[in-house]
């Protein structure tokens, strides 16, 4: 058989230290079935006039059958399958193995034209090393790095929330507005709001508009659940992928970047941005024409940027972005990002911020009111659960009645996840929507049904984030409690009628004057200041308000908040020890604010100050710190009594206790430590034990 006649035979490859192992390799000194032994010509590559340069690659080779000189101990040693060496030298890499090139496999060697002939100390010149053929092109690295489920048409995200047809009409007409302005010289919208506000419903609406219009080059959308993505690595290159998808020369750009730098995933967010999606850009913009560039895909979207594991990280991300590409005109993209308003993009659009002039600022909550939206989506959203329900109630017109659906607008404060989560759990379908309905109407911590566990979790998961960033940075507060005595003084109704400013708590609490500023810095998507007076913080008149009824109602609920409930008479037993404390730093007369908390909690359940106090008359020949005390709480309504001569007086002093068993905790915190000291000094019956303390009736 003629070498010629062999082609079809089994080769076997020369593998590199790196390459796989392919099935059809044979051993060392294994002969092809059926081949007959050939006589080979050895060849010493180290003579000048057969030295052949020989480039790097996969090499078909096959090892000789035989051999012309008895074989060396070293040559014994290599016929070894198990023994083959590489070594590495400067000058490449230095192959000793004695191998022969057959005919049949010229066509695919290096040597097309030689025939039986034997190689040994084959070396190769390392400098003109290429890519392996194993190795992923630049593209395939690039789509290792990215995030799909962070696309807006990721199968990962099927179904997700975008508004209704004829709801959000006017604030998807203004995002929409600003981003076909290419004219405006803020490239830049940033759209900060409460949680469920509905952020991320307006980014899906807008990147599909976006999509129909061919103006969509990318987005992203951060998920805190998502461990793909809820991290920044993942962001440019996802970015990249989809500004190459919609340009050949793009793709081909920023393929060759990553080829050039396999590493430079793991260098800087500038560098990525430089490498990845600047410099392709540039060197595009000098191949075509203006038009032409300004005719491709320009619109980026970024949604819940707060949902980003570290707020370091997102600070970097609005960092590269502004100083990459809000501050490089030959870009043409516009970017729209969307978060709650958190420490990291809320710092930078603050009046001292660095995006203040170069953002368009939508403040969700803050500048449109949704219940009309949330009223209409709840009526055709439940029409049509009634429309497909077998119950005869639910198919009636009467259902829902304006009323249920007017309590749930009101429950829902401006919240659309509000009104998603109620329609979720009345959708059930092994219920009556009638019964599911009634349910969220008229639930109570008893009962089984849990109608707000989708919005509980939420709630839960950023007010534990909020609790372990505040407490790392002031170990020795309890965030929680401090949380829900600046809620409670701050209620007007919880405290009859009179709210007290966030500056007054911090006071009394003996705290910096920003400490509930602090205290919300992770909060800010479901608590604000507000300061009716307009001045600089911080104001006299500023207090905490919380965006949602129904964040007021997870706090107050055990069942609902779980570990994070503080009950109403902690908070208010806190409270009550601060003005013991208050009274005991002598500073109170200074203080206004301390001096209406002390008067509002402790005054009104002794009595009428201008008759005496009977829980005063009752312990001061007995107590000497606790006299001490109540001739300052009277110090206190003696000046409070000057300032607001003007004022009701009843209205001023005596206004209806907190609840019934606030003096209980007044007593306890007042006199438990001196009570506890002087017993074994009191003879005879305690004085406690006849004196009967009632709060006044109303």
């Amino acid at each position: 058989m003629t070498p010629k006649a062999k082609a079809t035979s089994s080769k076997s490859h020369l593998r590199w230290p790196w390459s796989k192992k392919r099935n059809f390799d044979r051993a060392v000194g294994q002969k092809p079935e059926d081949e007959p032994e050939v006589p080979t010509q050895e060849v010493d590559l180290n003579r000048e006039t057969n030295s052949v340069p020989v480039p790097v690659g996969p090499v078909p080779v096959s090892v000789a059958s035989n051999y012309v000189t008895p074989p060396s101990s070293e040559e014994r040693r290599l016929e070894d399958p198990t023994s083959r060496e590489v070594r590495s030298s400067t000058s490449g890499l230095e192959m000793t193995q004695a191998t022969t090139v057959s005919s049949a496999e010229a066509s695919s060697s290096f040597f097309p034209n030689a025939s039986n002939f034997v190689i040994k100390r084959l070396h190769v010149d390392a400098s003109h090393h290429g890519s392996n053929s194993n190795d992923p092109s630049g593209w395939e690295r690039l789509l290792q790095n990215t995030a799909p489920n962070a696309l807006h048409d990721s199968e990962y995200r099927f179904d997700p929330p975008k508004c209704d047809e004829d709801t959000r009409v006017e604030v998807t007409g203004e995002l929409m507005g600003w981003i076909q302005d290419r004219e405006s010289p803020q490239r830049l919208l940033c759209m900060t709001g409460a949680a469920g506000s509905g952020k991320s419903a307006l980014q899906q609406t807008v990147a599909e508009q976006c999509s129909a219009l061919d103006i969509l080059a990318s987005t992203f959308f951060f998920s805190s659940t998502d461990p793909t993505r809820n991290t920044v690595p993942p962001v440019i290159p996802t970015i990249a992928y989809q500004l190459g998808s919609n340009n050949p020369t793009l793709r081909e750009a920023i393929s060759e970047a990553v080829t050039k730098d396999p590493l430079i995933f793991k260098k800087s967010l500038k560098t990525q941005m430089h490498r990845l999606i600047i410099r392709p850009f540039e060197d595009l913009s000098r191949t075509i024409s203006k038009p032409e560039l300004a005719a491709l895909p320009y619109a980026i979207l970024i949604d819940g940027l707060d949902e980003c594991t570290d707020e370091q990280r997102q600070a970097e991300l609005l960092a590269t972005i502004d100083e990459c590409l809000l501050q490089n005109d030959a870009l043409p993209f516009r970017i729209f990002i969307a978060g709650r308003p958190e420490w990291a993009i809320r710092s930078a659009l603050e009046d001292t911020g660095y995006l203040h002039q170069k953002a368009y600022h939508i403040q969700l909550s803050d500048q449109y009111d949704a219940s009309s939206d949330i009223r209409r989506t709840l009526w055709r959203r439940l029409r049509e659960l009634g429309r497909r329900s077998g119950d005869p109630r639910a198919q009636s017109p009467s259902w829902p009645s304006e009323e249920d659906i007017e309590t749930l607008v009101v429950n829902a404060s401006g919240q659309f996840i509000y009104a998603a989560t109620v329609i979720k759990f009345v959708s059930e379908r092994r219920s009556s929507p009638v019964d599911r309905l009634r349910a969220v109407l008229t639930w109570t911590p008893e009962d089984r049904a849990q109608p707000f566990a989708a919005l509980d979790l939420l709630y839960t998961n950023i007010v534990s984030a909020a609790k372990e960033a505040y407490e790392a940075a002031h170990p020795e507060r309890d965030f929680l409690l401090l949380l829900r005595v600046y809620q409670l003084l701050g209620n007007a109704h919880w405290t009859d009628h009179i709210g007290f400013a966030a500056v007054e708590v911090n006071e009394l609490l003996d705290l910096e004057d920003n400490a509930h500023r602090w205290l919300i810095s992770d909060l800010r998507s479901l608590v604000t200041t507000v300061d009716n007076m307009q001045t600089a913080p911080p104001s006299p008149l500023e207090s905490l308000s919380f965006y949602h009824k129904s964040f007021v109602e997870f706090l107050d609920s055990a069942s609902r908040s779980k570990t994070l409930f503080v009950p109403g008479s902690r908070g208010l037993e806190f409270v009550t020890e601060s003005c013991v404390r208050a009274l005991d730093r002598d500073d109170i007369g200074a203080s206004y604010s301390v001096n209406d908390i002390i008067c509002h909690f402790f005054v009104r359940p002794l009595g009428n100050p201008g008759f005496g106090s009977p829980l005063l008359e009752a312990v001061s020949h007995r107590l000497p710190q606790a006299t001490k005390r109540w001739e300052q709480v009277e110090k206190c309504v003696s000046e409070d009594s000057q300032r607001y001569q003007f004022a009701d007086y009843y209205d001023l002093l005596f206004l209806k206790p907190v609840f019934d068993g606030l003096l209980a905790f007044l007593s306890r915190a007042l006199l438990e430590h001196e009570v506890r000291l002087k017993r074994s000094l009191i003879s005879g019956p305690s004085w406690t034990d006849n004196f009967v303390i009632t709060a006044p009736e109303p």
